[in-house]
């Protein structure tokens, strides 16, 4: 049969499957007239609306609107795409695709090769874990960890003994040893890459095992995890971790669980929540986002409490609203993760979950909260700080959404939502580095100088730090009034005191400091002041050398002994001092 273009292709397989017989396989069918009708597979009905049309080889469901074609039911039942359903329906038809190229071919069955060395190794170390003495390390972590037998086959872990046990198996079977070593399962010895650790198979949605991470069971191991390499059959930004297992349990609920790790998932499925997912070890991609999107419109993200915890909620919620998906944020009491928080409920653990699930706010509100966190309205230095948080945060999501959630933020803060929408103003260029810090000023003028007073308009307890470190005269002249005036407020009223003060201020000086607090300069902490003064100190000493220097060629032309003696030795102490500075830099 020759092989067919994708076009004729899909004319092809319509004419050889029958949609009815492919229908009844997923749903019970009763013959209505010349119609056949059941129950919706895809959302829940107690009345069947489901209808097919044999005559027009297509289907409608009245309760959910969703209707097609042979390639759209497969496409949803098997949450695949175009693509998957056409080679699917291709190998039940058989029909031919088109012919690869020979480099296509070659990658393609490379591919096949892998595939089958995966699942012959998964197969491989669930053996050892449950039929071999080598296995007790294994199964003792499982019963420390809480995870029972059927779930842990649920998963198909594994045990990777140490030696060359998987080699000597592989050559029973006539296997190839460069295959295994390709897919990261053996090293160039022919020893085992996961010896003596617990081995988790990360597959895709249909339960293929495309790779592997492994957990090790022995105290002194350094490294807890290693994880198999991307591949030609891998790469991690592309999988989702458990979502074979999840996949029904998704749809029935209506929401994916997007977990950290890989244990966490395993817990949460042993303690029944079954729409558990992980990453696998990424940061979340838009591959995997549109992966979940295939069967859900909401995630529900439960990630560490830390800053990297917050950040990646952050980003995932982004993303999630970037592909239409709502997201949510669950926080675990005592800033436990999912493994430890559902162990450590034990029989209550089901009823614990949906407690923390039924309490998870919006994504975008939890951002709100962490810029918000020991917010006082009433002072009007943190609201300028946290409106400027605030707009960064709603200007990463899609514009048809900023506007709804300025009002979310609105009620949360009491922050008018007209300055959470204000375009913010443009950013200024930058200094060079300074000791690894990028200066970047908003101000009239570029100087390091503005930067350190934006700086202590934020943060006035810096003046702690600097004061002793830097004359006023050391400052340009524009600046030298209200750095004098910030220090003598600060030094009578203390941290509060210019906020306090601010209106007797001249407007200039109230301009530069509400600037300040609105969009402050990226780094305000004390260290960062200290560099700034040395910096000022530094670059005021070396105008103060050059001018020196010119005096000094100036008395040389003069014959003027006595001046050059004076000038040649402020210019060898000074430059001694530049060295000193910059040495200590």
């Amino acid at each position: 049969m020759a092989p067919q273009q994708s076009d004729d292709a899909f004319a092809e397989i319509k004419s050889k499957v029958d949609l009815v017989k492919l229908v009844q396989e997923h749903v019970r069918l009763t013959k209505r007239n010349r119609d056949f009708v059941g129950l919706c597979p895809f959302h829940q009905e107690d009345t069947p609306s489901f209808t097919v049309h044999p005559d027009k080889q297509s289907w409608y469901c009245f309760g959910c609107q969703r209707h097609g074609d042979v390639f759209t039911f497969v496409e949803l039942i098997e949450k695949t795409d175009k693509r998957g359903a056409l080679q699917m329906l291709a190998e039940r038809s058989g029909v031919e695709l088109q012919k690869l190229s020979p480099e296509q071919r070659d990658r393609a069955e490379g591919r096949k090769r892998l595939l089958t060395m995966l699942k012959l190794a998964a197969q491989y170390y669930e053996y050892v874990l449950w039929s071999s003495p080598a296995g007790e390390p294994g199964r003792r972590l499982l019963v420390q960890r809480q995870v029972s037998e059927e779930t842990a086959k649920r998963f198909q872990l594994g045990y990777a003994p140490a030696g060359r046990g998987f080699a000597e198996y592989l050559r029973a079977k006539k296997r190839s040893l460069a295959d295994a070593q390709v897919a990261g399962l053996m090293r160039r010895d022919g020893s085992d890459f996961f010896a003596e650790r617990l081995v988790i198979p990360i597959r895709d949605e249909r339960g293929q095992p495309l790779a592997f991470t492994a957990r090790a069971v022995r105290q002194d191991e350094q490294r807890k995890y290693i994880n198999s390499p991307e591949t030609p059959a891998y790469i991690k930004g592309r999988v989702i971790f458990g979502l074979d297992l999840a996949k029904d349990e998704i749809a029935r609920r209506g929401h994916a669980v997007l977990m950290e790790g890989q244990f966490d998932v395993i817990t949460a499925h042993h303690f029944g929540v079954g729409n558990a997912v992980a990453s696998s070890g990424t940061a979340l991609t838009e591959e995997q986002v549109r992966l979940l999107k295939r069967f859900t419109d909401e995630l529900l993200l439960v990630f560490d409490a830390d800053r990297a915890g917050q950040q990646a909620m952050r980003k995932a919620a982004v993303l999630g609203a970037q592909h239409d998906m709502r997201t949510r944020a669950a926080t675990l009491p005592e800033g436990k993760d999912p493994d430890e928080f559902l162990r450590g409920a034990g029989p209550e653990a089901a009823e614990r979950w949906q407690q923390v699930a039924a309490a998870a706010p919006s994504s975008f509100e939890a951002g709100v909260s962490q810029d918000t966190v020991n917010f006082n309205p009433a002072n009007a230095n943190q609201v300028e700080m946290v409106a400027a948080r605030l707009r960064e945060w709603i200007g990463q999501f899609p514009e048809g959404l900023r506007a709804g959630y300025a009002e979310v933020a609105e009620r949360q803060t009491a922050i008018s939502r007209h300055l959470l929408l204000r375009e913010p103003e443009k950013k200024a260029p930058t200094l060079p580095r300074f000791n690894g810090l990028e200066i970047r000023i908003a101000g009239k003028k570029l100087t390091v100088g503005r930067y350190l007073l934006q700086l202590l308009a934020v943060n006035p307890a810096a003046f702690d730090r600097i004061r002793t470190k830097i004359a006023p005269d050391e400052l340009d002249e524009e600046d030298r009034g209200i750095y004098v005036r910030m220090l003598e407020t600060y030094e009578r009223r203390g941290p509060s005191g210019i906020e306090e003060e601010l209106s007797d201020y001249s407007p200039e000086e109230q301009d530069l400091i509400r600037r300040a607090w609105a969009a402050p300069p990226p780094k305000v902490d004390e260290v960062v002041a200290e560099e700034l003064v040395a910096r000022i100190r530094l670059d005021r000493m070396k105008g103060r050398h050059s001018g020196i220097i010119r005096e000094l060629s100036e008395a040389e032309r003069g014959r003027e002994a006595e001046r050059v003696a004076r000038l040649e030795a402020e210019a060898r102490e000074l430059a001694r001092a530049i060295t000193d500075l910059e040495r200590s830099k």
